[in-house]
């Protein structure tokens, strides 16, 4: 998608009315919702969409999950929280001082000596054996950073926002937690330029990685571009029908992680008729359906149709994985 395209749809959305507060707010959960659920599994978490809402939004522990992974959830939406005032301040532009400051925010109680900090020992590229600048390099390619992003002004909004999250991620500054504030920070440009955060889908996650991998260590961008711009595209659809229906639709195929009937049995490769049949045993639960009838599902039920076709594997009933799973 050419940068033009998402320029056009930025200018239509500004355009729009504003939101009222109810929609607005409703509006800005489902954001932080879907950034901290992604940039968790991004990044090797286990929470699911539904277990992310919980910890966000409802205030409850989930059992199976550890106490870091409810703190990691915790801090990428207070990282949102943060980009989100500075993205409101005006004449001051990004520099590293705010990457430093998102950092120490994803780290919150979970390493806070060294939030901010600079690594000091020697990394690989999180997907193989690539080899991460050596940490006495670290400092100088962040001063190099800081200076690119204090000058560059040519690059369109989203161009800009992207680089930056390639070469922050190709420097890989910090012991822990490059994905998430590397993220943020793209959104953070993004939304100093008027732009709605990028939205990316759980099911992007090898894809942004392998991207990256290719733009990073073989030259070749191609992919990664057309993933940036995928992702802004995402989040300028929902915000746009949102402004024209005055009304969060969740149910939208431009929300991530929401599958209509025919998606999900493309996914798991099974029948229409089967997963239909699943549904009315109970065995799996819409969570709606959209205005032409159609049963959507939420990606969170793909682990349970795994579960339950290894369940069928070693021959249990469809009735008794249906106890199985409800244990």
């Amino acid at each position: 998608m050419a940068y033009e395209d998402l320029t056009q749809k930025k200018n239509e959305l500004e355009k729009l009315p504003p939101l009222n507060g109810d929609v607005e707010e409703e509006l800005r959960k489902t954001v932080d919702l879907e950034l901290t659920s992604v940039g968790d599994c991004f990044d090797g978490g286990a929470l699911t969409r539904r277990e992310t809402e919980q910890v966000l939004f409802k205030d409850k522990v989930v059992p199976q999950r550890s106490l870091t992974e409810h703190i990691q959830a915790l801090n990428i939406s207070k990282a949102f929280e943060m980009i989100q005032e500075l993205a409101a301040r005006t004449g001051r532009p990004v520099d590293d001082s705010d990457v430093k400051n998102i950092h120490r925010v994803i780290v919150r109680e979970l390493d806070d000596k060294n939030g901010g900090m600079f690594r000091g020992f020697a990394m690989t590229f999180p997907t193989g054996d690539q080899p991460l600048p050596e940490p006495v390099r670290v400092q100088r390619m962040m001063d190099d950073f800081g200076m690119w992003l204090y000058t560059v002004r040519t690059l369109h909004p989203v161009a800009m926002a992207a680089e930056a999250h390639l070469r922050l991620m190709s420097i890989h500054p910090f012991g822990k937690g490059n994905g998430k504030t590397a993220r943020m920070l793209m959104n953070l440009i993004l939304m100093k330029n008027g732009y709605p955060p990028a939205l990316f889908s759980r099911r992007e996650k090898k894809e942004y990685w392998q991207s990256l991998e290719s733009a990073i260590y073989n030259n070749d961008r191609t992919d990664y571009d057309k993933l940036i711009c995928r992702a802004v595209n995402r989040a300028l659809e929902l915000y746009l029908k949102t402004a024209k229906k005055q009304t969060v639709d969740v149910e939208d195929e431009s929300v991530p992680y929401f599958l209509r009937i025919g998606q999900l049995a493309k996914e798991t490769g099974e029948r229409v008729s089967t997963i239909r049949y699943w549904t009315t045993m109970g065995i799996i639960e819409p969570v709606g359906k959209t205005s032409a009838d159609y049963m959507i599902y939420s990606s969170d039920v793909l682990g349970r149709i795994k579960k339950l076709k290894d369940l069928k594997a070693q021959r249990y009933t469809l009735d008794e994985i249906k106890l199985r799973l409800g244990e």
